[in-house]
């Protein structure tokens, strides 16, 4: 569950707050003047975040999921270093 603290909060306690989100990975919401002003993560869950919205970019990222979707119900699937190569190379044709 997202915590809410005010910009106030994170000055005084921000070692705090920053080693808890490390800890239990739950996000937090601060705010300035009673509304949400920024958002802090875990960095590794800020990666993930980022990398979903860049597959998510490519138009035919549908069809890509649908595939894997399919892929996955059938048992079938890659090695992870096959999969990381082909995410190389379609990189450098982007």
């Amino acid at each position: 569950m997202d915590r809410i603290i005010p910009i106030s909060d994170l000055q005084t306690k921000a070692k705090k707050i920053l080693e808890s989100v490390k800890k239990t990975r739950d996000p937090v919401i601060i705010t300035q003047r009673g509304r949400p002003a920024a958002f802090l993560v875990n960095y590794e869950d800020y990666e993930g975040m980022v990398a979903t919205l860049e597959e998510m970019s490519e138009p035919d990222w549908r069809e890509r999921l649908a595939e894997a979707e399919r892929d996955s119900k059938a048992g079938r699937g890659m090695e992870l270093e096959e999969f990381k190569a082909r995410r190389a190379r379609r990189a450098k044709k982007g």
